[in-house]
């Protein structure tokens, strides 16, 4: 018999986005987060990654209580350090035992929560040594993190607390200007690109030589005092919101609240904005990128390093990401895909895999995020004869179908293989479009994701094409990474170009096995231009990405989408009238 080294780690301790990784002989085989089954976007105010761990354990058949080790990315006892969990009604709120045939386990392993970011960035990236930067709201007391990833491990170099947030400034930004909370930070990012970062000095937080430093003083919060006992209940936290509110409305901003009205069977927000909304997201966009530039530049001068790792859910910022990666002594990055919260779960797993000897670092880099469940063409058959739907199934000519669709100007809900991991779909839950028709990017942001119109699209791209459209031929597998857009992608696929002259490209190797490459070769040998397109994540506004078939088939029923192509089948709106 074979023994296996099976982990499980458990991400999203804060009450969103759990989520469950399986890490097997210090391999990730599975990775899905808790929203995307329980249908609740970040699966806000759970801390249960139940459907989630069940999902991984059933990819390969082994039950929880064949797991050698679980692994949480908090420490529950917090600021007291420990190494394991023994709280029978925590580890029960985290894995129902109705889920495991009432099987409880007796202990987790505690990892600290930035160290659980770190090592979800530099396990999986391939380097041998790198500099780890994670930056997120706070977890465990901790908003920053410089390290030193290395054969051993990640070293923790230096730490910033939850006082010093950078995250939670973004965050408040968002919200004063009616963007919804902290869910909704990366609008942020979106309208940035409208506005003017000259505007407004935001002269409380100040980026220096080593990092930056955040005074609140004028507002009611000096940095020296002492806040520890402030944070668990979430004092602290309000507190800051107040602060932040009062600074905000100093520079002549009253927060605002977007009119929201009910048309048509759903709640539209007011999507639009003013120009001092837009002046401030920019200043603030600009100064975030200013206090990364100065850690970044820190880590890598305290390890020596040249490559550069990110995590923690301001690593979600593309823009950000962007002016990282342009930095002079940087020569490769790479951004952990699911970077917020629930990449936890990969880090926990992936660390306590190096610890007890089942990991050997560098391993082999992370280059996909289809992590999740797939479905076969069986399952998804019997579901769409079930709702009665006309469909045709193409075979494997399915991508060529799906690409004469949207050569004609259509869009197209795509779900093939497993699901991607993180919030930015990959082509396995994708909508697509042509990126050459700009009014068409406005269709699917008002019509089929009712959001904001100034929110970019991004563009999927085979990588022999990533030269001439964003100048380099470096892979950005993971549409995390903002890139000057050239001129020829201002003229070939210019609804994927912000307004600030950039794009976050997914590039995709050239590959006659993979479905969603071969639709980028069909779409330019059908039309003659790049073999691009323009890529979102397959949900509307209210939910999650979908997981299942049933879900994308809601979805496609209930949105102006023209075509639903799932495994080898295509579905077309015009066929159901």
């Amino acid at each position: 018999m074979i023994l296996l080294a099976i982990v499980l780690g458990l991400g999203g301790p804060y009450y969103h986005d759990a989520s469950a990784c399986l890490v097997i002989d210090g391999k990730v085989i599975a990775f899905a987060e808790e929203e995307r089954f329980s249908r609740r976007k970040h699966h806000k105010d759970s801390r249960s990654c139940a459907a989630a761990a069940a999902y991984c354990l059933s990819e390969v058949g082994v039950t929880l209580a064949q797991v050698d080790e679980i692994a949480i990315a908090f420490n529950p006892a917090w600021p007291t350090p420990s190494d394991t969990c023994t709280d029978a009604d925590l580890i029960a709120e985290l894995l129902d035992p109705g889920l495991f045939g009432h099987h409880r386990p007796r202990q987790v392993t505690v990892v600290e929560h930035h160290l659980a970011h770190a090592a979800s960035a530099f396990h999986p990236s391939g380097f041998a040594d790198a500099a780890v930067l994670v930056v997120d709201g706070s977890g465990d007391g901790v908003s920053a993190t410089l390290a030193h990833g290395t054969a051993a491990g990640c070293r923790v170099l230096r730490q910033f607390p939850f006082s010093q947030s950078l995250g939670w400034f973004y965050e408040t930004v968002a919200e004063h200007l009616g963007l919804g909370n902290w869910t909704s930070a990366g609008m942020l990012m979106g309208l940035a690109g409208y506005g003017n970062p000259d505007r407004y000095q935001l002269d409380f937080l100040t980026p220096g030589a080593g990092g930056y430093h955040l005074d609140l003083s004028r507002y009611g919060i000096r940095p020296d005092e002492r806040v520890e006992d402030q944070y668990t209940d979430l004092r602290y936290y309000r507190r800051l919101k107040t602060a932040y509110a009062t600074a905000y409305t100093g520079l002549g901003i009253p927060p605002h609240r977007r009119a929201r009205t009910y048309t048509g069977g759903r709640i539209v927000p007011d999507t639009g904005f003013r120009p001092e909304h837009a002046d401030l997201a920019a200043s603030a966009q600009r100064l975030l990128e200013q206090c990364l530039t100065e850690l970044a530049r820190e880590a890598l001068a305290a390890t020596g390093a040249t490559r550069l790792c990110v995590a923690g859910g301001v690593g979600l910022n593309c823009s950000a990401n962007g002016r990282l990666a342009s930095l002079p002594g940087v020569e490769d990055l790479f951004v952990q895909p699911a970077a917020g919260d629930a990449g936890c779960a990969i880090g926990a797993a992936l660390e306590v895999a190096l610890r007890r000897g089942d990991l050997a670092l560098p391993g082999p880099a992370m280059t996909t995020a289809a992590l999740g469940p797939a479905f076969t063409a069986g399952t998804v058959r019997a579901l769409l004869d079930d709702y009665g739907l006309s469909y045709r199934d193409h075979g494997d000519n399915l991508p060529t179908a799906a690409a004469g669709q949207i050569a004609l100007g259509r869009t197209v809900g795509w779900f093939q293989g497993r699901m991607e991991a993180g919030p930015r779909a990959l082509g396995r839950r994708s909508i697509l479009a042509d990126p050459h028709r700009t009014h068409t990017r406005d269709h699917i942001n008002n019509r089929i994701k009712h959001r904001e119109p100034w929110r970019p699209l991004a563009p999927a791209l085979l990588d022999d094409a990533a030269p001439a459209l964003i100048g380099t031929s470096t892979p950005y597998p993971f549409m995390i990474v903002a890139r000057p857009a050239t001129e020829a992608a201002r003229t070939a696929i210019p609804a994927a170009v912000h307004t600030d002259g950039t794009l976050r490209p997914q590039t995709v190797p050239r590959d006659d096995t993979d479905p969603y490459a071969r639709l980028l070769a069909s779409f330019a040998e059908q039309t003659g231009r790049p073999p691009a397109l323009l890529n979102t994540s397959f949900n509307h506004e209210a939910e999650p990405i979908v997981c299942t078939p049933r879900d994308a088939v809601a979805t496609f029923a209930a949105s102006p989408l023209d075509a639903l192509a799932i495994g080898p089948f295509l579905v077309r709106k015009d066929r159901l009238r």
